[in-house]
C-alpha cells in the first residue's frame, strides 16, 4: 500500500491565516513561532483533512464522513471560532478552505491538489464543495446538493453534460481529446471519484493520507501503580503503560526489541539506563509498576524520577511500537517539554532515524531551538 504524502497544507481564511496560505511539508516539518500564531490550528486542520480523505480517496458526498474539528487533542470550537473574522463594509466571511498539494508522481499522476470548502451547518463546519486539481491545470469542482448528493463542473466543458451522474459522465468522455481521456485527464479523474481509493497502479493502491497519531502537549501523569484497563489509544498516552505491560507478558520478542530501543534512547539522551515492568501477580489483570534506572543507581518507580521520562515515554513507545508500518504520521505538540537540551537534541535525532528506518513522518509544534 503506497501513500501519496502531501507536499503542502493549504489554508484560506482560517483564524489568523488571511487569504490563501501554504505551509510546505516534508518528512519532518517543524512549526516554530510565537504563542497564538497558528501552530496548533495548522495541526488541527491537517487532522480534519485527514478525516475527509484518508483511506478512500475522493468520493461523492453521500458516502463521506464529516470531519470533527473538536476531536482530541484539537478543540477548535464552532464554525465561527474557526473561520477568520472580518469586520467593516465587506461583512463577515461565510466559508473557509483547507487543502493539500501533492506530488503528481506519488499520486499515480492524477492529482496536483485537493481542496475542501467548509460552510456552517448547525454551528459546525461541513464540506460544501470539493475541488480536484489535475497536474496539467484541469480541475473538477464537486458541489454538495441539499439531498447529500453532488453535482460537478469542469471549466471549459459544456454545462449540460455536467448534469449527468458521475458514473455516466466518466464513460461519455471516450471520444474527447487526449487532455480529457488521458491518465491525467477528466475521464480518469471521474472514474476515480466513483471508486473507494485514490488510484491503482499495477494493483498497488495509493492512499492520500497516512495513519495519524496525535500526541497532546501535556501527557498523562505517571502513577505509582497501574491497574490494567482497556488499551485504548489516547493523545495523552494513557494507553502506553498498558501496552508495555501486555508486550512484557505476551510477546517477549517484541518487548525485548522495544526495551532495547528505549534503553538506547534513554542512554543517549541522558535520561535513564534501563526500564522495566514490575508485576504484582501472575494474571494480566493484576496491578503493575513501571520502574526505571537513572544512570547507575537502583531501579526506581517512574513517579520518583524526573517528568522528562514520563512525558517523553508516550511518544517513544508509540513510534517504536509502530514497527515498519508505512507512512504513519505523528502530530506532535511540544515533544520537548520537560527535557534538558541534550534530551531535546537526541529526540530530534530519534525522529530522523524513525523516518529512515520506519518511514514515519512528523509534523511538530515546538518552542525549542534544540
Amino acid at each position: 500500500m503506497a501513500v501519496a504524502h502531501p507536499t503542502a497544507l493549504i489554508l484560506q481564511d482560517v483564524r489568523c491565516f488571511v487569504g490563501e496560505q501554504r505551509a510546505v511539508m516534508r518528512p519532518i516539518t517543524l512549526l516554530v513561532g510565537e504563542n497564538s500564531t497558528g501552530k496548533t490550528t495548522l495541526l488541527g486542520c491537517y487532522a480534519a483533512l485527514n478525516r475527509v480523505f484518508a483511506g478512500r480517496g475522493p468520493i461523492p458526498f453521500r458516502c463521506m464522513n464529516e470531519p470533527d474539528f473538536n476531536e482530541e487533542p484539537f478543540a477548535m470550537g464552532s464554525f465561527r471560532d474557526i473561520v477568520r473574522s472580518r469586520r467593516g463594509p465587506s461583512g463577515r466571511i461565510d466559508e473557509f478552505k483547507l487543502g493539500i498539494a501533492l506530488d503528481a508522481r506519488q499520486s499515480g499522476g492524477s492529482y496536483s491538489d485537493l481542496t475542501a470548502t467548509f460552510r456552517e451547518s448547525g454551528s459546525q463546519p461541513v464540506v460544501s464543495s470539493l475541488r480536484f486539481g489535475v497536474s496539467d491545470g484541469l480541475y473538477v469542482n464537486l458541489q454538495r446538493t441539499e439531498d447529500g448528493g453532488s453535482t460537478f463542473e469542469v471549466p471549459g466543458y459544456p454545462a449540460e453534460e455536467m448534469s449527468l451522474g458521475l458514473e455516466d459522465a466518466a464513460f461519455r468522455l471516450e471520444d474527447e481529446p487526449r487532455w480529457i481521456r488521458g491518465k491525467s485527464g477528466l475521464k480518469h479523474v471521474l472514474k476515480q471519484l466513483n471508486g473507494p481509493r485514490l488510484d491503482e497502479d499495477g494493483g498497488r493502491r495509493v492512499l492520500l493520507f497516512s495513519d495519524l497519531v496525535p500526541v497532546a502537549p501535556l501527557r498523562s501523569k505517571p502513577k505509582r501503580t497501574y491497574d490494567p484497563v482497556r488499551e485504548t489509544a489516547s493523545p495523552e498516552g494513557e494507553h502506553i503503560p498498558m501496552l508495555m505491560m501486555r508486550l512484557d507478558r505476551t510477546s517477549k520478542e517484541h518487548w525485548g526489541s522495544l526495551h532495547d530501543d528505549l534503553v538506547e534512547f534513554g542512554h543517549s539522551a541522558g535520561l535513564f539506563s534501563d526500564i522495566k515492568v514490575k508485576r504484582h501477580g501472575k494474571q494480566m489483570s493484576d496491578p503493575f509498576q513501571l520502574q526505571v534506572k537513572v544512570r547507575s543507581g537502583p531501579h526506581a518507580n517512574i513517579m520518583d524520577v524526573g517528568y522528562g521520562i514520563s512525558q517523553s515515554l508516550p511518544m517513544l513507545v508509540d513510534v517504536m511500537a509502530a514497527g515498519s508500518k508505512e507512512g504513519r504520521t505523528f502530530l506532535l505538540q511540544q515533544p520537548e517539554v520537560h527535557l534538558h537540551p541534550r534530551g531535546q537534541a537526541q529526540l530530534a535525532s530519534f525522529f530522523i532515524e524513525a523516518f529512515k528506518k520506519r518511514g514515519n513522518r512528523f509534523l511538530i509544534e515546538t518552542h525549542s531551538d534544540y
